[in-house]
C-alpha cells in the first residue's frame, strides 16, 4: 500500500458514512480486515508517518484552541488521529496551515464539553485490530513486523512537538499564529485554562 492507497482508504471509510468521521475508525480497521497482511503493515507504518507528521507546536496550539483550553499529550495524541480521519485534503491544509482548520465544520462545532472534542481515540490502532482478525495473532505482532522492516515507530518518542513553543496565555502570539482559530476559541479555552488554575489552586 502506497501513499495514494492509505488515504483511499480512509476516504471510502468517509463517504460511506457520510462524512460524519466518527463512523470512519471501524470502517478502516474493517477494510483492512479484508486485505493481506502486508498491506496492513504497509497501513499502519504509514499511519505513523502521518501521526508524526502532525507533530507541531503550531497544531498543539490549535488543539488547544479547538478543545476549548485542554492540552495534554493524550489529547493531542487523540487530535491528531482526528486529523487524520478528516482525510487527506484537511490534513495536508492544516499542515500547511494549522489556521485552515477554522474552515472544517468538525472542528468549529467542537463545544469543548463532555466527550464534544476533537479527538479520535479509535483510530490509533485500526491496523492493529485489523493485525489480529487477519493473522489470529495479538496486536503485538503488527509492530513486531514493523521492527522486522526496520521501520522505528515514532509514536511517544519525541519529548515536544516540532517548533517554537508558543505560551497559551500569550494572547498577541497565539493570534498572530492562529487568527482565524483564535478569533472563534481563544477567550473560550482561556476561561478553562483559568477555571482549571483556580480548581488546583483551592485544592
Amino acid at each position: 500500500m502506497d501513499v495514494d492507497g492509505f488515504w483511499a482508504v480512509i476516504g471510502g471509510a468517509r463517504r460511506r458514512c457520510s462524512g460524519d468521521w466518527t463512523g470512519v475508525p471501524a470502517i478502516v480497521a474493517r477494510t483492512l480486515s479484508w486485505l493481506p497482511a502486508q498491506e496492513i503493515a504497509d497501513f499502519a507504518q504509514l499511519h505513523d508517518r502521518f501521526e508524526h507528521g502532525a507533530y507541531r507546536e503550531d497544531l498543539r496550539a490549535a488543539c488547544f484552541l479547538i478543545n476549548g483550553g485542554y492540552d495534554s499529550d493524550d489529547l493531542f495524541l487523540c487530535f491528531r488521529n482526528w486529523l487524520l480521519v478528516q482525510g487527506r485534503a484537511v490534513y495536508e491544509a492544516a499542515l500547511a496551515d494549522p489556521d485552515s482548520l477554522a474552515d472544517v465544520p468538525a472542528a468549529t462545532a467542537v463545544t469543548a464539553t463532555g466527550d464534544d472534542l476533537a479527538d479520535c481515540e479509535e483510530f490509533l490502532n485500526v491496523a492493529g485490530r485489523a493485525w489480529d482478525r487477519v493473522t489470529g495473532t495479538e496486536e503485538d505482532g503488527l509492530w513486531y513486523e514493523l521492527e522486522r522492516r526496520q521501520y522505528q515507530v515514532r509514536r511517544d518518542r519525541v519529548p515536544l512537538p516540532a517548533g517554537r513553543p508558543i505560551k497559551r496565555t500569550d494572547r498577541d502570539r497565539m493570534l498572530a499564529v492562529l487568527p482565524r482559530l483564535g478569533a472563534l476559541f481563544y477567550d473560550r479555552a482561556i476561561r478553562r485554562l483559568g477555571t482549571d488554575r483556580t480548581a488546583t489552586s483551592s485544592t
